[in-house]
């Protein structure tokens, strides 16, 4: 067992080590730590514990890339073999299926782990800037680890019963979205249903539940580092949420080992998946006959779900909305909600809805066909790259209007005080500063998606953290130097060469998808 676990151990670092954006990834990381010390170091000045400051953006700033990593890194462990078939061929060669899930987790852990521990000294200079101490970093750098486990088991898991990577990082997202948020959002539906009178505060019940949903909250990573945050912190490191976590990924590794040969050896179809898209083509979510624009149809029907998944999402969207509606009314003591706060509630939630919706289309819209190698087919139709390219992507947002209806919904319930709002906003440079950052950030995150095979979205979220904390350092060290704060100008001066990257980035993509389709 372990000759086998060595083997492809060995390998997986050897082929990790050799890749250049391993290292560009540590870089721009170890940059961003370097970055949030300068600005510690800049507030020390007008501020008390510093090193709190900077203590509290490292360990924050390590959960997000864990849980991006549960997500995209750890989740394909085992999915990206499915795809490219090669599970039969590892057993066939004498690896079992512990060998195999430990070969294919164990280095992307081990890596994850290194860059936890490259950065332990770094961190220890929050101590010398003030508010924390080492019993602190210790704690804290032992609860991320435990967490890493967990979630790097839990990407595991998703990996071994899922077909497909994008289904395992989905099952991955929703999993971590249950535990963080759906245990406090049970302890208070259970809350309100004891107050209201529905249940008995003292049966068993009850008493059981809220025990089982404690036992779940206190072993969550945020619990812990909120308690290792308060000055004055004397618990042990190797508390509850330590072994719970270590439990947890244990039992998660158990599941995936005893449902590995029942998800993983099935034969999987080496072409694309065309989920939730009824057969016969006199049902009613039937993609039909295809459209004029044929490519269009196809990227809206069999890569985002067609009429079936637009239909998932309109009532998803709108249980979602009542019940966070319903929400706010309760906690703000019952107070009915006017028809103008309902559209505003509607108008800011899906409109978060689309950022993400197209931030996830920009890093999948070009990757179906890189991964299934169909842009060279792609490319002897009788259309222009940029045709095909700029079809795909209309094709792709179409699966967005469901969340569009609702966003015009809130619009039309409160224009009223939207018009009043949106004269004095639109006159600000920074909104049209934001706007043009993120159409920045989905080009560059569909560029980035034409390299790798997965983590474009993250990949494209660090580089874009990075290009303007480099950008705003060094334009107020050098306006620092010279005494002057014209900031208007630095936006317009921003948005200016954001806008003319957008438009180099049409070309790129462009030549990257001509260069794809000629491999």
């Amino acid at each position: 067992m372990f000759q086998g676990t060595f083997a492809l151990f060995h390998r997986a670092l050897g082929v990790d080590f050799r890749l250049a954006r391993t290292h560009l990834f540590r870089f721009m990381f170890a940059i961003m730590i370097l970055f949030c010390l300068f600005t510690a170091h800049a507030s020390s000045t007008m501020m008390g514990a510093a090193g709190l400051t900077l203590f509290t953006q490292i360990v924050y700033l390590n959960f997000m890339f864990i849980l991006i990593g549960g997500i995209s890194f750890f989740a394909t462990a085992i999915t990206e073999e499915k795809e490219e078939q090669t599970i039969g061929l590892l057993l066939m060669a004498g690896v079992n299926p512990v060998s195999l899930l430990l070969g294919k987790m164990l280095p992307r852990l081990v890596a994850a782990l290194l860059l936890l521990s490259v950065q332990f000294p770094f961190t220890l200079l929050a101590i010398t800037l003030g508010g924390v101490m080492l019993s602190q970093v210790i704690a804290a750098y032992a609860a991320l680890a435990a967490f890493l486990i967990f979630v790097a088991n839990l990407g595991l898991f998703c990996s071994v019963i899922s077909a497909r990577s994008r289904t395992a990082s989905t099952l991955s997202l929703i999993g971590l979205a249950t535990y963080f948020l759906g245990v406090p959002l049970l302890m208070w539906f259970l809350t309100v249903l004891v107050k209201e009178g529905w249940l008995a505060e003292n049966s068993f019940p009850v008493v059981s539940t809220r025990v089982q949903l404690k036992w779940l909250y206190d072993s969550s990573i945020i619990t812990q580092i909120n308690s290792i945050l308060i000055t004055g912190f004397n618990k042990t490191a190797w508390g509850y949420q330590f072994w719970s976590n270590l439990g947890f990924g244990l039992f998660l590794f158990g599941c995936a080992n005893l449902l590995f040969t029942r998800n993983a050896l099935n034969e999987r179809a080496a072409s694309p998946e065309r989920r939730l898209i009824a057969k016969k083509r006199s049902h009613l979510f039937s993609p039909g006959r295809a459209w004029k624009q044929a490519l269009m149809w196809k990227d809206f029907f069999f890569v985002n779900g067609g009429y079936s998944m637009g239909l998932i999402k309109l009532l998803a969207y709108g249980i979602a909305l009542f019940s966070l509606c319903a929400f706010i009314s309760y906690t703000t003591n019952n107070r009915t909600f006017t028809i103008q706060e309902i559209g505003m509630t509607m108008f800011w939630t899906m409109l978060i809805v689309i950022l993400i919706e197209i931030s996830l289309i920009s890093a999948r819209v070009f990757h179906v066909e890189r991964q299934w190698n169909t842009l060279v087919s792609t490319a002897m139709l009788p259309h222009s790259m940029a045709y095909v390219a700029y079809s795909k992507v209309l094709g792709c947002l179409l699966s967005v209007l469901p969340a569009f209806f609702y966003l015009i919904l809130g619009i039309s319930f409160s224009i009223r005080e939207m018009t009043y709002d949106s004269s004095l906003v639109f006159a600000e440079p920074g909104f049209w500063l934001l706007w043009i950052q993120i159409l920045f950030f989905w080009h560059l995150t569909a560029y980035m998606s034409l390299f790798i095979k997965w983590g474009a979205l993250p990949l494209a979220l660090i580089i874009m953290f990075i290009g303007n904390a480099f950008y705003f350092t060094a334009t107020n060290l050098l306006l620092l130097a010279v005494r002057m704060n014209p900031t208007e100008g630095l936006n317009i001066a921003l948005a200016v060469i954001q806008l003319a990257c957008i438009i180099i980035f049409h070309f790129l993509i462009k030549d990257r998808l001509i260069q794809l389709a000629s491999e």
